[in-house]
């Protein structure tokens, strides 16, 4: 059926962005007006799948970057047990606005990509979608790192930024981070009379904690959680997951271990400044 005069702006927005998709990820198979599972209530007007279990869901959008109906829809996404990224696309002059400035803000914020299209047909990403399901937003991000000192916010923000490509990069960086802390607070100790050996102070940031969990009581409680949170991320795997619910498991574990990971720097740098250490990274 051919659409009428009102469906054109729209239908146009769908094209342009399937030929961007298209070009940007070597032509993947595309579903339209078709819905993913009985399960989800969302029937997206363009949908595909990115290495094997990500449903990458597309919707053109006529009134701004970030309608109503996305925005509703978010909770759906969220809580559906398959890694899902959704796409807004919308004309580039819709960007013009202050009112569309706040709503290209805000989708970022939540973690879904935009694509835009000038006069000429032409789409662009703008920013890529992340799998809700991974999501961080920076807003989250910045209060968990409030009070940092320059040093370990850089280190962590540079882990942030890995998280937001490839999540297991992340964890590890942030868990790069917590060791540089580890070792700054073995050296900090063994400069006191009271503090560990020297030679304990050189060790592996395991022999480095049980060590500083001997001499300093009052601080042991953050120091179980930093030797926890590094034997558990420490070596995350990069094995592509056998199916899109253990990618779904993947995604949430990489978010709640890189939330783990902010936590226990702010929580272990507590207790080691608790205990007269500096609670600092270590240059190396």
């Amino acid at each position: 059926m051919s659409a009428n005069r009102s469906e054109l702006p729209h239908l146009s927005l769908r094209d342009a962005a399937r030929a961007c998709f298209a070009d940007r990820y070597g032509k993947p198979k595309f579903h339209e007006d078709k819905q993913l599972s009985k399960h989800l209530n969302w029937v997206p007007s363009l949908r595909f799948t990115l290495h094997g279990h990500i449903n990458v869901f597309v919707e053109p959008s006529d009134s701004g970057p970030y309608p109503l109906s996305l925005a509703l829809l978010y909770a759906q996404v969220n809580n559906y047990h398959e890694p899902i990224s959704v796409y807004s696309v919308c004309h580039e002059a819709a960007l013009e606005t202050a009112s569309g400035r706040t709503e290209r803000k805000r989708l970022k914020e939540h973690c879904f990509g935009l694509v835009t299209v000038d006069h000429h047909g032409v789409a662009e990403v703008q920013f890529t979608a992340i799998p809700i399901v991974q999501a961080i937003s920076e807003t989250e991000f910045k209060n968990t790192t409030r009070g940092l000192p320059r040093g370990i916010l850089q280190r962590t923000s540079e882990a942030f930024e890995d998280y937001a490509s490839q999540p297991v990069n992340g964890v590890k960086t942030l868990s790069e981070v917590v060791e540089g802390m580890i070792r700054k607070a073995g050296r900090d100790s063994a400069a006191k009379k009271d503090g560990i050996s020297s030679k304990d102070s050189k060790q592996v940031p395991a022999v480095i904690l049980d060590a500083l969990h001997e001499k300093h009581e009052q601080a042991r409680a953050g120091i179980g959680g930093a030797r926890n949170f590094i034997s558990e991320c420490r070596n995350l795997t990069h094995h592509w997951p056998r199916n899109k619910n253990s990618a779904y498991e993947k995604y949430a574990n990489c978010r709640n271990h890189f939330l783990q990971g902010l936590n226990t720097i702010q929580t272990f740098r507590r207790a080691m400044k608790n205990v007269g250490l500096s609670g600092n990274l270590a240059n190396k």
